[in-house]
C-alpha cells in the first residue's frame, strides 16, 4: 500500500474574509458564540493556537486564520448592511457570513441585507440550537429569528413548539455519504458522524426553495425532507448552510463563567463545520504550500485515482492527518510518506 500526504491544492478563492455576526446578543446567558472578545478584529493579530483567542468558537476562527483567512467579528455599532459605502464592516467587503444562535429578531433591512449579500454570490452559515433556547428572555430563540428571517426564501425550517424533534440529543451516522459533495468529503477530510446535544432539527420546504437538501440526518430516518441536523442549499448565486444545535461549533474556550463543553472535537463535528465554510468560499483551499526540486509530473484520470483508494491500493491524507476518500480534478501537490518525494500531480476527468 503506498501512503500520500496530500499538501496542496490550487485555489481561486484565496484568501477569504470571513464574518462573524455578534449583532444579536450571541453572548447572552449561558452562551459565548464569539471568536474572540476583542471586536472587529481578534486579538492578537497573530494567535498560536485556538486558544490565544478566547470566545466559544475561537477554534472554528483559528482553523481559518491558519489558512490565510481573515476573521472579522461585526457588532451593532456597525450593523447588518450590504451595499452601504459608509459601513465598513458591510456585507459586500465579505465572503462568507456566519451567524450562530441569534438571540433577536432581524429588521426587514436586516434582512434583505442578508438576502441580497447570499444572492450576489455570497456564502451564508446559520446555526440554531433547540426549541425555547431563548437566552435573553426577549420571547425569541434562534430557531424562530431564522425561520422569521429565511424560511421564506432559503426554504429552511428549524423546528420548533409542537413539532417533532426540536430537542435531540445523540449521534448520527445517518449521512449522504457522496464522495463527489465537497461538505462530506472536503479538504478537512470525510463526516462520518455528527452529535447533538440538544439541537433542533430542520424541515426543508423545496416548493420554496428546490435547491435545498439535507446532508445529514437522526439515527434512524429516511432521508427525506425532515429529521435533517445538517443542510445546504443555493439561492441566487450565493450558498448557504443549516445547523440545527450550536454545541458541535462549542470548543469548549469561551467565558469562565458559562458551562462550556468542548463538543468540536467530538465526532466528525469540526471536520463537517470547516468543510461547509470552506465549500461556502469557493472552489478549494489551499491547505499548506510546500516547495520542493525533486518533483515529478504526472496526468491522472480521477477515476484511476479514486478507484485505487476504494481498493485499498493507495491511501490519501491531508496534512490535518485526516483520511481523503476522494479526489476531484486539481492540480496537487503530493508526498510520499515512505520515501518523502514530492510529485505534482494533475487529476483531470
Amino acid at each position: 500500500m503506498r501512503i500520500f500526504l496530500l499538501l496542496f491544492l490550487i485555489s481561486l478563492a484565496w484568501p477569504a474574509k470571513i464574518l462573524f455576526d455578534f449583532t444579536k446578543s450571541e453572548t447572552a446567558g449561558n452562551a459565548d458564540w464569539v471568536v474572540d472578545h476583542d471586536y472587529p478584529y481578534p486579538l492578537p493579530t497573530n494567535p498560536t493556537s485556538p486558544t490565544s483567542w478566547d470566545g466559544a468558537i475561537s477554534s472554528w476562527g483559528y482553523a481559518l486564520y491558519r489558512l490565510g483567512h481573515q476573521v472579522v467579528t461585526l457588532t451593532r455599532s456597525y450593523g447588518i448592511t450590504y451595499g452601504n459605502p459608509n459601513n465598513p464592516l458591510d456585507l459586500s467587503k465579505f465572503d462568507v457570513y456566519i451567524m450562530v444562535e441569534p438571540q433577536n429578531p432581524l429588521t426587514a433591512s436586516e434582512r434583505d441585507a442578508i438576502l441580497n449579500f447570499i444572492n450576489n454570490g455570497g456564502g451564508f452559515f446559520m446555526v440554531a440550537d433547540h426549541n425555547s433556547s431563548d437566552r435573553d428572555n426577549d420571547g425569541w430563540d434562534s430557531p424562530r429569528v431564522l425561520n422569521s428571517a429565511f424560511e421564506s426564501y432559503l426554504g429552511v425550517h428549524f423546528n420548533i413548539t409542537g413539532e417533532r424533534l426540536n430537542s435531540w440529543s445523540g449521534e448520527s451516522y445517518n449521512i449522504n455519504r457522496d464522495y463527489s459533495n465537497p461538505i462530506y468529503n472536503g479538504p478537512f477530510g470525510i463526516v462520518n458522524s455528527i452529535g447533538f446535544w440538544n439541537g433542533t432539527c430542520i424541515t426543508l420546504r423545496p416548493s420554496i426553495n428546490p435547491q435545498v437538501y439535507g446532508l445529514v440526518w437522526v439515527t434512524g430516518a429516511t432521508r427525506d425532507t425532515d429529521s435533517i441536523m445538517f443542510c445546504y442549499g443555493y439561492y441566487g448565486r450565493g450558498k448557504f448552510v443549516g445547523l440545527g444545535d450550536s454545541s458541535p461549533c462549542d470548543d469548549g474556550t469561551g467565558d469562565p463563567r458559562d458551562n462550556l463543553y468542548n463538543n468540536w472535537d467530538d465526532y466528525s463535528d469540526s471536520t463537517l463545520i470547516l468543510n461547509a465554510t470552506l465549500w461556502l468560499i469557493g472552489g478549494e483551499t489551499k491547505v499548506e504550500d510546500e516547495s520542493s526540486d525533486d518533483c515529478g509530473d504526472y496526468i491522472l484520470k480521477s477515476s484511476d485515482v479514486n478507484e485505487r483508494i476504494r481498493s485499498g491500493n493507495h491511501k490519501v491524507f491531508n496534512v490535518f492527518g485526516q483520511e481523503i476518500g476522494f479526489v476531484k480534478e486539481g492540480l496537487y501537490f503530493l508526498e510520499e510518506v515512505r520515501n518523502k518525494k514530492l510529485r505534482k500531480v494533475l487529476v483531470v476527468k
